[in-house]
């Protein structure tokens, strides 16, 4: 009995220290656990801390407009030679080098040159530059020429509709700074605005052909001036004060542009032009036939300067020879000019040797004036048989006719010169008037445009050449 007492109370003793056992183990477990869990609680609040304390970093826009500055001509293809006897490479290298240094300095700006020294760059090649670099503009800098050296003026040329806008912004700037005649933008076929895949302009800046202009031309201010100037189209083309306009994205500049054409291969063709088409939107073109005289073509030239709008004058041949001071003010201040005829006979009427005479005498007289040969012809009284429509077409000229007949010529009143411009009118749409050879020297038609303009933009409709409506040249000497 003792003995089985005896196992029994050592049993019970192990158990009783196999309990103390666990208990003390459970015990430093937990201690363990809070510590543990207090580290981390305290971790992470340290973190969290942490992350509160320190400012967000900044978000740097490295947002840039990647702009191809192209200095025109270049090593063996010299550009056109100056008064003084220098060439027009030399001229275009010197500005490009200043625009492109003052686009360094801004900070919307990366610009590249197409060439940094007196080297030949093909055209295509020029445009290829700024396509594989994706740039957001092209801008081709160059001086032009004639062969009269009174000629004078800034124009900026463009190939395709998108570069509308900033042939406007770049043309606007440079005529201001320079104080030039503005000769306004103009559509045309060139190899490098065609090929490029971005809004390309080639900014004539000036006549290195006329001594006075070549004179501000080759100055340091002059080029200062023209520098900044064209930078600041650029400015105002992709937003002021760094508020930037989204870049255009890949595809859209992959969107291929129509091959590239010579002067030869525009279109025109073997019909009558009555209107432009309505899917370029709410565009009229406002036209003036039977100029110039000194009395109502002044003062409709006025009232188109003051509402900053181009228009289109169709020019008698004998009043351009009398007075090619005007034709050279229509042209200096950007309107389209369009031929006429010489004396404004009845083409009906006419022996086809004799109208083909009356057109190449008013072509030749327009030049001599204003350096533009044009590429419009319009029939005195809208009178032209087929085979004179043809003979015409062979000329490469374009035969206008209009929408709208204001009948501003009979002395109609102003009131119902608007009345037939807003009932007749539609989008694409041409509108006639004259600008001589009416009753009180057109008083009505003078009195009619300063309202019709107005109501027309209130209409939502924009003012645009018969060339730019039509998609031509505006004259086929350039």
């Amino acid at each position: 009995m003792i003995s089985r007492n005896k196992r029994r109370k050592s049993i019970k003793g192990i158990y009783i220290l196999l309990i103390l056992f666990i208990v003390l183990l459970g015990l430093k477990l937990t201690w363990h656990n809070d510590s543990l869990t207090g580290k981390l609680i305290s971790n992470l609040a340290e973190r969290k801390e942490t992350a509160m304390t320190v400012s967000p970093p900044k978000i740097v826009n490295k947002t840039k407009y990647r702009i191809v500055v192209d200095a025109g001509h270049g090593g063996k293809d010299p550009g056109a030679p100056g008064a003084s006897g220098g060439h027009e490479k030399i001229f275009n290298l010197a500005l490009a080098q200043r625009v492109y240094q003052l686009l360094k300095e801004e900070q919307m700006f990366e610009p590249r040159m197409t060439r940094t020294e007196d080297q030949f760059v093909e055209l295509q090649d020029r445009a290829a530059i700024a396509n594989d670099w994706n740039a957001d503009a092209l801008i081709s800098i160059h001086a032009n020429t004639y062969k009269d050296p009174k000629i004078s003026g800034t124009e900026t040329l463009y190939r395709h509709s998108d570069s509308i806008p900033l042939a406007e912004m770049i043309q606007e700037q440079v005529s201001k700074a320079l104080g030039f005649p503005d000769r306004g933008i103009k559509m045309e076929q060139l190899k490098v605005l065609s090929l490029s895949k971005m809004p390309a302009v080639v900014a004539e800046i000036g006549y290195i052909t006329n001594p006075e202009e070549e004179a501000i031309l080759l100055s340091n201010k002059g080029q200062d001036l023209a520098a900044q100037a064209i930078v600041d189209g650029l400015k105002n083309y992709f937003g002021q004060n760094g508020s930037l306009n989204p870049p255009k994205t890949e595809e859209s500049r992959q969107i291929p542009s129509p091959p590239a054409l010579n002067q030869n291969q525009y279109k025109i063709e073997n019909k009558v032009y009555f209107d432009g088409s309505a899917k370029d939107g709410k565009q009229v073109a406002l036209t003036f036939d039977d100029g110039p005289d000194t009395i109502a073509t002044p003062k409709i030239l006025d009232i188109l300067k003051e509402n900053k709008i181009k228009a289109t004058f169709f020019i008698l041949g004998n009043r351009a020879k009398s007075h090619p001071e005007l034709i050279r003010r229509i042209v200096d201040e950007g309107h389209a000019i369009g031929n006429h005829s010489w004396s404004h006979p009845n083409f009906d009427k006419t022996p086809m040797n004799e109208a083909m005479k009356e057109i190449e005498d008013t072509q030749d007289v327009i030049e001599d004036a204003a350096g533009v040969r044009p590429i419009l012809f319009r029939a005195p009284y809208g009178a032209l048989p087929k085979d004179k429509l043809n003979a015409i077409n062979k000329m490469n000229i374009a035969v206008i006719g209009w929408t709208v007949d204001t009948l501003d010529w009979t002395g109609v009143s102003s009131n119902k010169i608007l009345s037939l411009v807003h009932k007749q009118l539609r989008p694409g749409g041409i509108v006639l008037q004259h600008s001589a050879n009416g009753k009180k020297h057109m008083a009505n038609t003078i009195e009619a445009l300063q309202q019709m303009i107005p109501e027309l933009k209130e209409k939502g409709y924009s003012f645009v050449t018969v060339p730019q409506l039509l998609h031509l040249p505006d004259s086929q000497s350039q």
